[in-house]
């Protein structure tokens, strides 16, 4: 598929993902241990299987430190994202997680060499200043543990696109082994992540939801992405991920659509079609 259909559905996946995330601790259907456990091993499950048919699924990537690095990246994120939610809010932990994202890209973009020109700091400049405008008013003043937490999600979800962009192996390959690798952890630090609340059908739906559709499958197309685009464009893309949240809850809960988000869309958005137009490799 072109980058311009699998980008905008691999943000739609994230979005999707923040949703079950949040739904399913807000109705307190599931705990974030478990929630983490079973999204990482239900996405797991499925990318082995679907790997093993193919044949493309073989285990000499145990003894990469590489894979094992993708795999501790994408096992922290988890981790910490889902134990953050349980006091952020939407906004806050957004901000939090997006704007630390940004930054560590950026700064990984230009410690590889790379310059940025006038326009893609004004691009980068102005998408910033929407999400801002976007989630401050709906931001709370954070727990600073959680804030903390939301940091560190935000710098292991970076290290994680980082391995993607730079992976030799084909995307389905390097999210398998990387979601293998986070499983094996979580299964190891199982008695530290679960509580003795057994959790509800549903929330064990939304966390299998999370694995499978939003993570699994959404990661790869994540990954297929990052081999067409530069480490400042998949830094900027991913600030339109609570644009895109946004919308969905205006069309699918009624919420309200303000002029400000509006506005606020619209130089995120603007941002980061500057940066696509005056990209450079």
């Amino acid at each position: 598929m072109p980058t311009s259909l699998t980008l905008p559905i691999a943000l739609i996946a994230f979005a999707a993902n923040s949703f079950f995330c949040r739904f399913a601790l807000s109705e307190q259907s599931i705990e974030p241990g478990a929630f983490t456990l079973i999204r990482l091993l239900s996405g797991a499950l499925t990318l082995v299987i679907l790997m093993k048919i193919k044949g493309e699924f073989h285990a000499n990537f145990l003894s990469s430190g590489r894979s094992w690095l993708a795999g501790g990246a994408l096992f922290g994120y988890a981790v910490a994202f889902s134990f953050a939610y349980t006091e952020l809010s939407t906004g806050t932990g957004a901000l939090i997680l997006f704007g630390v994202v940004q930054l560590t890209l950026i700064a990984a973009y230009i410690v590889l060499g790379q310059r940025l020109g006038l326009w893609e700091w004004l691009g980068v400049l102005l998408s910033i200043s929407g999400f801002v405008v976007l989630m401050l008013p709906s931001a709370q003043t954070p727990d600073w543990g959680m804030a903390l937490l939301m940091a560190v999600s935000g710098l292991c979800w970076a290290g994680f696109t980082l391995a993607g962009r730079y992976s030799s192996d084909a995307p389905s390959v390097s999210i398998t082994q990387g979601f293998f690798i986070a499983t094996l952890l979580a299964l190891a630090t199982s008695p530290l992540l679960l509580t003795s609340h057994i959790p509800e059908l549903s929330g064990l739906l939304w966390a299998m939801m999370s694995g499978v559709l939003a993570s699994g499958f959404g990661y790869i197309l994540w990954y297929q992405v990052l081999q067409k685009i530069s480490v400042l464009q998949a830094s900027v893309a991913q600030l339109s991920v609570p644009v895109i949240a946004f919308v969905a809850g205006g069309i699918g809960l009624g919420e309200a659509i303000t002029s400000t988000s509006v506005i606020a869309s619209m130089l995120v958005l603007g941002g980061i079609g500057l940066i696509f137009v005056m990209k450079r490799d």
